[in-house]
């Protein structure tokens, strides 16, 4: 397998047993161009090999059975030694070519051994070498570079584990290089040597011959140990059947193995075109079409959708030629009943003509089919009259006309015209005399004398035509034709004449449809010339229609099939063996395709192909991969840009903008002009001398990589520190711009190998601008998530003013405090809007395995988005094929709308447009599922085929829901609902658009004085919604705020958590009340949402409310008053004027639970409340038969009851089983993150998806009886599990991350509710806490928005277990976070010190800088990893354990407690958690800069003393500085005591 880093120390250990003696230590040394000490100190030599594995091109180790490394080596794509050489470059071909001259050996395809430690057994090496070259199929040669320095005996031993494979070259020039030289010769004149193994020494080659039908025994074997499918489908012997009808067009190839049949590929060149066009991006192919005819096809497009031309390629002739070759004329002229002679009636003939119908275009230009067919048997026999209605003919005659004009090709028309033109000075004798005869008087003589004469005459008479007083003469055609018969002594015969007639007649637009047809004045030359100069017919329909290119011909066509492809398990990676064999049976085909579903596993004959992306309305069930013939022939070889190729690359930028094309071409030409002073480097690809893609690299400024570590989480993915520039041949590179043509897209590694090979850098980088383009390359990095700032406030405070004495000069700042402060600006920027993408050296030498199963996500929310964010990280895997199904698209399509909803905080803009980038988004909405097609039906019909489902939509506002009202923007109306013009919901999806500003509806309500806006809800939307209408400038008195009675635990219980924005009595409630009532707005408490009038024009008139606060019902008539009185307004409806006021609540009578009934009118109303299922989403769940229980029910692996559908976030449910043992656990998903729900989903889905990581059907192997009992047949897992073991709590995934919502609500004030998840079935608001549990800092100013409300809550373990914050300043939320779950002894003694009032505000004390590593991204793994060493302490758990055996946990444990635990903790634990302390602070000081550390306290000193020899009666700056920053600062020493708790 591939080598890692972390597998460094068990490399390490293989050192010691092969050379730990230390007696060729100088010739490994050598051997591996270090130091000796590099390889003697165990320390350096670990450093050394971590620099390999994670620089080096590849690496790989060798296990045995029990898991140990028994074998390591590393591959590079140049040297070690030249690597090592300070002006040794990267170009070893050179001297390569010149001392051995092996000109198949090039950088494309040869790699060079670093190092090599393995165990002393052939088969290890012999294991190494077949798992490179299975691998790299490009691969042909290893090499090994001996220096010259090393000694013959020492060389034995350096070079023993490469003595059976490979083999010493022979240099072929005895010139020697310089000592200077990488490749140097020894003192004594001995050059290096260079030792060799070769693919075909290890993999031999597989024989590819044509297929033979005696190959079925072997082949049926190798199909039946794969499938047994086939050959229940297709017979046993279906085999030898396919074998045997083998013709031009189907081939079938066999792979042979000692005289044994090991494979069969089958192939077809019969492919349908135009329905690969209709469903894939072909279009960079030619369509599949060979070039000539694909330009005309495009010229024919451009007139047609460009200049609305009516314009064909075809003439008439083809259009008859193809309905002709439609019919079966032979049985038409059958059907038609014959006399005795056996002639047929023209009148009959032309009636059944008359009957023939012809699709699309044909039938459009053939509009007079009978009498087409009339024209051409005339044209045929034209000395003969045409037809009449009593004719008599021949049925024979009639076939034999038809099958003549059928003949007539375009190679045939050619042959014709060309004879006729070789012989033109003849003819324009004939039709001269012909014209004279017509002429002359009735005596002359006769035409065949005429042409004796002119044969004599020199000099031709002149001709008649155009003498004065004399017209034209008009030749008949029939007349010339006759006379060019050779019964007229002319030269051609009488059928040749008639081909030439209809041939004139169809393809040349000559009028020869009828005998009294005239000869044009130049004899026919204008049109045998154009017949001449003539194309191919082509068949092309308009390029919109659905069959654009059905009728091409077959010859046209430049693809064939792979329709069939088997091999043995044991020669799959051989598989590439099969394509120049198949290319050579069609050498008139450039491409070859494949197709195959979506979910079948990717194959090593695959790896060769090219994805091609499917059109946006692609429905084709299969994905379809290909390759160009000269692809065969190996990568485009990487140069750096020359003069000359200047003009070659113009013709690859045309897919950029023209400002972009401009902006290359002048970087191309500065590269050119200042090669050597230019930080640009300009590479060009090119095959066959073409140039087919463009490179452009920018080296960057060492503080560049600098500033992406502080920006980016650079450090996930690479070990920065070895690929620094300092080392030699290493270091970042930054892509600019990259172009490649598509047949070469397969090989974008290996061109990115070539480029850092030649640059001499070891990874690549490139910033993409959210909101531009991606490019192609973008899919072959990795992409790198941006870090958040350590920090609570967006926005820091300004520092405090310090005096300073008058004669010290103020500090100017450094170049590295300008870059300093340039770093944290980008790091604090929230409108970061570039994405980062890496690649490093080591990944190029794996390409991303491909998966091509068809994911559609139901619904944008936090867990979906989740979800893709999660797949997308994948570093190993290309998700070609993912849809997120998003109503209303997602917030950052709203960012220019002003605040109106609340949201999760849980994504940033930046943050989704990055995701976003990969996949596509679809603004729909699913109504129904269909399992058994396995798709989606979206609202406007259409159908969205998927492999796996996942719904992830969540519960949405069920208030008008309960009404079956739907809400007035979503477009499809469910069965059964109706839409009312003002009543919408703030889960509309359209909200934002409705409620607009300057939009017809807030204009009405902010001048219409009868318009007024309820809102509807208790959640914390119904407050945002109050606030984004007051920002809309909607009067605060035109708002009305309606809260229902808070729902009990019952109703709590069935709708899921509380959506109260608020406890009863919680002083944010009433804070923002205040806010409202010293606006003026109105503010109803206890009513529940009845129903809803409308007015005639069906637009909302008021809301029916039932009075839920113990009142009276107001007298009203008895019932049958009512109903009377309800009949009379029906037929005499009362005038606009008698309505109900608007925005006041009336009595209406009592509700059918016998409360007082209120009308409130108005003209808008938004609900937010009670959440439940979308209608649409329950009709397609529940419709098809999954289980839905108040909740979607899913499995430990969130499946369905279909193993295609999988179900996350608040709609979703575990299954109840899971409680039989945990009675209290909690199963609802809405009571855990919903960013944390996606990636347990994303790593529950990669099981079936990932073939690295996942289970053996994603690998490829035949799928296993899962142990699924029938009621979760989703349940994943190759092991049978007993029912009692599907049931464990165990199974399911564990939650931590807190839960946050947050919104701006009146007043301007922002709001945060950020708790922990719950793991038990009990309340998520404790109604009674200690009033220690509790901490309140209140100092917001309701006037002017100042100061800040927080409330912390703490559980009875003493961990932060909510945070409740509102103010006017906005905070980072995700700082918020990561407090939840800390103890409370992390905030440096809060609660004592908030106790003591020495905290007035808890948001300005967590604001001081000492807070900041609490806030650090990389805090929380700091945390986990002290918790895991402590774990491995048997001390400190015995301490634990005693502490805690008369403890009741669910009392909690008191501070008391804790403090007499840490005063037990062992000093080697204390010491070890200040050195991790120690490590972590130095580690990340790019961004905790204010922690003063034990290495910083020499140079203070030092800073100090020479500040005291200047003067000192002064205090220095570094005392000054030191003593300005004590009251935000905190020792490292210090922190570690709140950490350890």
């Amino acid at each position: 397998r591939r080598a890692d880093p972390d597998d460094v120390d068990t490399i390490d250990a293989l050192y010691d047993p092969l050379y730990g003696d230390g007696n060729f230590s100088e010739a490994l040394a050598i051997f591996h161009a270090v130091d000796k000490g590099f390889l003697t100190k165990q320390d350096l030599r670990v450093k050394f090999l971590l620099s390999l594995v994670e620089t080096s091109f590849m690496s790989v180790t060798v296990e045995d059975e029990e898991g140990h490394v028994v074998g390591f080596a590393v591959l590079d794509d140049t040297p070690l030694h030249l690597s090592a050489s300070e002006e040794g470059g990267t170009d070893w071909e050179r001297w390569f070519q010149d001392a051995f001259q092996q000109p198949d050996v090039n950088n494309t395809n040869t790699l060079w051994f670093s190092i090599c430690l393995v165990e002393p057994d052939a088969a290890i090496m012999a294991e190494i070498l077949r798992t490179t070259f299975s691998t790299m199929p490009e691969l042909r040669h290893l090499l090994v570079f001996v220096p010259s320095a090393i000694s013959e005996d020492a060389a034995v031993k350096v070079l023993q584990p490469f003595q059976s494979h490979f083999v010493q070259l022979d240099m072929e020039s005895e010139e020697l290089m310089a000592m200077n030289h990488w490749a140097a010769p020894s003192p004594e004149g001995h050059p290096p040597m260079v030792l060799c193994c070769n693919r075909s020494q290890v993999i031999a080659p597989l024989g590819i011959r044509i297929a033979r039908v005696e190959d079925h025994d072997n082949l049926a074997a190798v199909f039946d140990a794969q499938s047994e499918v086939v050959t229940a489908v297709y017979g046993d012997f279906f085999i030898a059947e396919l074998v045997e009808a083998q013709n031009d067009e189907n081939r079938a190839l066999v792979a042979e193995v000692e005289g044994r049949a090991v494979g069969l590929m089958c192939l077809t060149s019969d492919v349908d075109i135009n329905v690969l066009a209709q469903c894939f991006q072909l279009d960079p192919y030619d369509n599949l079409l060979k070039a000539p005819y694909m330009k005309r096809v495009r010229e024919h497009a451009r007139a047609v959708l460009e200049h609305g031309e009516q314009a064909s390629l075809c003439s008439q002739g083809d259009f008859l030629q193809v309905a002709l070759g439609s019919m079966d004329f032979g049985s038409l002229l059958d059907a038609i009943p014959q006399l005795e002679d056996g002639r047929i009636n023209a009148v009959q003939l032309h009636g059944a003509l008359q009957m023939q119908e012809f699709a699309d275009e044909v039938g459009e230009v053939l509009q007079e089919f009978e009498k087409s067919i009339m024209m051409l048997f005339w044209q045929v026999n034209f000395l003969e009259p045409m037809l009449q209605e009593n004719s008599l003919v021949w049925p024979q005659k009639v076939n034999e006309c038809v099958q003549l004009f059928q003949s007539l090709d375009l190679s045939e028309r050619k042959k014709i015209a060309g004879q006729v033109l070789e012989k033109w000075t003849e003819v324009q004798d004939i039709f001269r005399l012909t014209k004279e005869a017509l002429s002359a008087p009735e005596d002359a003589e006769p035409l065949e004398d005429q042409r004796a004469e002119a044969k004599e005459d020199e000099e031709p008479p002149l001709l008649l035509d155009g003498a004065p007083g004399v017209e034209p003469v008009q030749v008949d055609a029939v007349v010339f034709l006759k006379a060019l018969s050779q019964e007229e002594q002319g030269p051609f015969t009488q059928d040749f004449l008639a081909k030439l007639i209809v041939i004139l007649h169809w393809w040349a637009d000559v009028d020869l449809s009828s005998p009294l047809a005239v000869v044009p004045e130049d004899g026919f030359q204008e049109a045998l010339d154009k017949i001449m100069s003539s194309e191919e017919g082509l068949f092309v329909n308009h390029p919109n229609s659905p069959s654009w290119l059905s009728n091409m011909p077959q010859h046209t066509k430049d693809v064939f099939c792979v329709n069939m492809f088997c091999l043995d398990q044991a020669y799959q990676t051989q598989a590439l063996d099969f394509l120049l064999p198949a290319f050579s049976l069609f050498p008139d085909k450039d491409y070859c395709i494949i197709t195959q579903p979506h979910t079948a596993p990717n194959t090593p004959l695959l790896n060769a192909f090219s994805i091609v992306p499917p059109q946006p309305q692609n429905t084709f069930g299969h994905v379809l991969f290909l390759i160009h013939r000269a692809a065969l022939l190996g990568p485009p070889q990487v140069s750096l840009l020359k003069p000359h190729l200047l003009e070659n690359v113009k013709p690859l930028l045309e897919v950029f903008e023209e400002e972009a094309q401009k902006e290359i071409m002048k970087e191309c030409q500065t590269y050119i002009r200042e090669h050597r002073n230019s930080d640009l480097e300009v590479f060009v690809a090119e095959f066959d001398e073409q140039a087919v893609g463009l490179i452009v690299l920018q080296m960057p400024t060492p503080d560049v990589v600098s500033r992406l570590r502080c920006c980016y989480h650079l450090d996930d993915y690479l070990l920065v520190e070895h690929h620094e520039s300092g080392n030699m041949n290493k270091g970042h590179v930054r892509l600019l711009h990259w172009v490649l043509n598509p047949l070469f897209q397969n090989y974008t590694r290996r061109l990115l190998q070539g480029v850092l090979r030649i640059c001499g850098k070891t990874a690549l980088f490139l910033e993409t601008e959210l909101t531009s383009s991606v490019s192609s390359i973008y899919r072959e990095l990795l992409q790198v998530a941006p870090r958040r700032p350590p920090q609570l406030k967006k926005i820091l405070r300004e520092p405090p003013k310090v005096a300073s004495f008058c004669n010290i000069e103020e500090e100017l700042p450094t170049e590295e405090d300008l870059l300093e402060k340039e770093r944290q600006e980008l790091l604090r920027d929230s409108e970061q809007t570039k994405a980062l993408s890496i690649v490093a050296k080591k990944l190029l030498s794996e390409t991303k395995i491909p998966v091509n199963a068809r994911i559609v996500v139901v619904g944008a929310s936090d867990c979906g988005l989740s979800f893709l964010e999660s797949l997308l990280s994948i570093p190993h895997l290309l998700f070609n094929s993912l849809t997120l199904l998003a109503p209303g698209g997602l917030e950052y399509h709203h960012a220019h709308h002003l605040p109106l909803v609340a949201g999760t905080a849980a994504y940033s803009h930046q943050e989704l447009r990055r995701i976003m980038l990969e996949l596509r988004i679809l603004d729909s909405r699913m109504v129904q599922i269909d399992r058994q097609q396995k798709c989606c039906i979206l609202h406007d019909g259409s159908m969205l085929p998927y492999d796996y489902l996942v719904v992830a939509t969540g519960l949405q506002d069920d208030s008008l829901h309960a009404l079956k009202i739907q809400s007035m923007g979503v477009e499809h109306v469910t069965d059964g609902y109706r839409r009312v013009n003002g009543a919408m919901s703030a889960a509309d999806p359209s909200i934002r658009d409705l409620l607009v500003e300057g939009g017809t509806l807030v204009k009405s309500l902010i001048w219409n004085p009868l318009s007024y806006a309820v809102v509807y809800g208790r959640s914390l939307n119904a407050y945002c919604v109050v606030q984004g209408l007051l920002l809309r400038q909607v009067p605060a008195k035109k708002i009305i705020l309606v809260l229902p009675a808070r729902l009990q635990a019952q109703a709590t219980a069935q709708q899921g958590l509380s959506v109260d924005a608020f406890y009863e009595g919680d002083e944010v409630e009433k804070k923002i009340h205040h806010i409202l009532e010293t606006m003026g707005l109105k503010v109803y408490e206890g009513y529940r949402l009845l129903g809803i009038q409308q007015c005639t024009r069906d637009r909302l008139k008021g809301l029916i409310l039932e009075d839920q606060n113990g009142g009276e019902v107001a007298p009203r008539p008895a019932e049958e008053l009512a109903a009377a009185e309800r009949e009379r307004e029906k037929r005499f409806p009362a005038p606009e004027a008698a309505r109900a006021p608007m925005g006041i609540m009336e009595d209406f009578g009592a509700s059918p639970a016998g409360l007082p009934q209120k009308l409130l009118a108005c003209r808008l109303c938004i609900t937010a409340d009670a959440l439940n299922v979308d209608p649409d989403i329950f009709n397609s769940v529940h419709g098809n038969g999954l289980v839905y229980d108040g909740r979607l029910i899913v499995d430990h692996n969130f499946c369905s009851t279909d193993p295609g559908i999988f179900g996350a976030g608040s709609l979703c449910e575990f299954s109840r089983r899971f409680q039989r043992k945990d009675a209290a656990r909690y199963l609802r998903h809405d009571g855990f993150n919903g960013r944390e729900v996606g990636g347990k989903l994303a790593t529950a889905l990669l099981k079936k998806l990932d073939p690295v990581n996942g289970d053996s059907v994603a690998a490829g192997g035949p799928s296993v009886n899962t142990g699924s009992t029938a009621h979760d047949p989703g349940s994943t897992g190759g092991v049978m599990m007993t029912p009692e073991e599907e049931a464990s709590p165990d199974l399911l995934p564990e939650f931590y991350m807190p839960i946050a919502k947050g919104g701006l609500l009146p007043g301007n004030l922002h709001y945060y509710r950020i708790h922990a998840c719950r793991r038990g079935d009990v309340q998520a608001e404790p109604t009674e806490q200690k009033e220690e549990q509790v901490i309140v800092t209140d100092t917001l100013d309701l006037s002017n928005g100042k100061g800040h409300f927080c409330r912390l809550t703490l559980d009875s373990c003493g961990k932060v277990d909510s945070i409740t914050y509102l103010g006017g300043e906005a905070l980072q939320v995700e700082s918020l976070w990561s407090l939840v779950g800390l103890s409370e002894t992390f905030l440096n003694h809060l609660y004592q010190r908030w106790r003591d009032d020495d905290i007035p505000d808890i948001v300005e004390f967590l604001a001081d800088e000492w807070a900041t590593a609490l806030f650090h991204d990389r805090f929380m793994d700091f945390c986990h990893q002290i918790k895991l060493e402590m774990l491995t302490s048997e001390e400190v758990k015995q301490i634990f354990n005693s502490a805690l055996e008369n403890v009741n946990l669910k009392d909690g444990l008191s501070r008391k407690l804790l403090a007499e635990i840490r005063q037990k903790l062992p000093k080697d634990s204390v010491k070890a958690i200040q050195d991790h302390l120690l490590e972590y602070l130095q580690e990340n000081t790019n961004h905790l800069k204010t922690y003063f550390l034990a290495w910083q306290w020499d140079t203070a000193k030092n800073d100090c003393a020479a500040c005291l020899r200047v003067s000192p009666s002064f205090d220095c700056p570094a005392q000054m500085r030191e003593r300005r920053e004590n009251a935000t600062r905190i020792s490292s020493r210090e922190l570690h005591a709140e950490i350890m708790c």
